[in-house]
């Protein structure tokens, strides 16, 4: 049999990160990395159910769309277990035990269309009603199959394993007026909705009631794969902060801002200009999807005229722009935006981009200034060794491109 090296024998390192194993562009059946990341997983063999307090969590899948599982999330605890479902909680965890606490969920799904959100049967009305929740909802499921696989992506947090239920069932709690209100206005769209909400509440609770099929209009509804729920709601909210910035002043000075957690480092520059929003990922050598295999640069852009919808670097894209766009509208200015992103050996598997939207968040509270653009890929260059200013388009274009105001004494 062969070893991990042989199975990626050939196969680019530049093709694994743009892949991340969601889009097998190797050609193979299933991606050698995540298997085996789910046999170095603790799974039990088999069991026939698990009863436990939901955070609430749910989970929707992907495969074959138009019809996807969908279901409940539940530990084999009965305390206060909201803390699987909410990435605010994790700043300090490792990825071990990041890796630990969602893979002690255990999911139980059924297969829908996912225009049954229009007008849901009982078991999606059930599922609603635990979503609803305000706190964990105390809730048990028992397996007609229990298959045991994980569920790794590059959008969402890990899922523990599961099974087909048989049965489903849980209790009455209080439910979150917020959502609530949300979910009974059928009369309003989805981004209407998720900016309502986003002002009550996280966005990890707005992604599941997307996903779910719970936000807006009633004949529209549908329920959304967890992965592109996730960069749905990123993308919206971040739009609607972005058609406030692009009314304001200009930032009038360089800002900069750095963070480094969970295996992953940011470099941060906010810098006078029309918007303009450049993400570059580094993955190193070591890193999950370079493995031993040469680092990997891969980077987008967007200006207002050429805005993006599916960048190559992912849903990392639109987590990194959410909380920068959502930081100059509190201050009212608008700017230029670069976001670097170094991802090292100790980032041993993938956890989500929302680890990307909570270590930008911590960066931005933690405000310097510098001189110029050159200063911020000087400083990203004595620290990592390494010149991104080549692969920066925005470096490019600004080096290239005069503005008015340097012609204005």
């Amino acid at each position: 049999m062969k070893g991990l090296e042989g199975e990626i024998e050939g196969i680019p390192a530049a093709l694994c990160v743009r892949c991340k194993g969601a889009k097998l562009l190797c050609g193979k059946a299933s991606c050698p990395i995540v298997t085996k990341l789910y046999l170095s997983s603790l799974i039990p063999g088999h069991i026939e159910g698990v009863a436990g307090n939901s955070p609430p969590s749910v989970f929707v899948g992907h495969n074959g769309y138009p019809r996807v599982r969908v279901g409940p999330s539940i530990p084999s605890d009965r305390g206060d277990t909201a803390i699987y479902d909410n990435p605010q909680e994790w700043a300090n965890f490792s990825v071990e035990e990041i890796a630990r606490l969602r893979f002690s969920l255990f999911r139980g799904y059924k297969v829908l269309r996912v225009d049954e959100a229009s007008n849901p049967g009982r078991y999606l009305l059930d599922l609603h009603d635990m979503t609803v929740s305000s706190r964990p909802v105390p809730a048990e499921i028992e397996y007609a199959k229990f298959e045991g696989s994980v569920d790794y992506s590059p959008e969402t947090q890990p899922f523990g394993p599961g099974g087909y239920l048989k049965r489903f069932t849980h209790s009455s709690s209080s439910s979150d007026p917020h959502i609530e209100k949300v979910y009974y206005d059928t009369d309003l769209n989805a981004k209407e909705g998720i900016v309502s909400l986003y002002k009550e509440e996280n966005v990890y609770t707005i992604q599941k009631a997307l996903s779910i099929g719970m936000i807006g209009k009633a004949r529209f509804r549908r329920i959304v794969p967890t992965r592109w729920a996730i960069t749905a709601v990123d993308k919206m909210l971040s739009d609607h902060f972005l058609s406030i910035v692009s009314r304001c002043e200009e930032v009038d000075s360089y800002l900069y801002f750095h963070s480094r957690r969970i295996g992953n480092e940011y470099y941060v520059l906010i810098f006078p200009d029309a918007y303009w929003f450049e993400m570059i990922e580094v993955w190193n050598n070591g890193s999950i999807w370079t493995l031993d295999r040469q680092p990997v640069i891969e980077s987008d852009y967007e200006k207002m005229g050429r805005m993006i919808s599916t960048p190559k670097i992912g849903g990392s894209f639109f987590a990194a722009r959410l909380p920068v766009l959502e930081y100059l509208a509190r201050k009212g200015r608008k700017g230029g935006i670069l976001v670097v992103r170094f991802i090292d050996g100790d980032y041993t598997m993938p956890l989500g981009v929302w680890q990307v939207r909570e270590n930008v968040r911590d960066a931005l509270k933690k405000e310097n200034n510098l001189e110029s653009m050159e200063q911020f890929f000087s400083i990203i260059d004595v620290r990592r060794s390494l010149n991104l200013k080549g692969y920066s388009k925005t470096y490019l274009f600004r080096k290239n491109q005069k503005r008015i105001t340097e012609f204005v004494s």
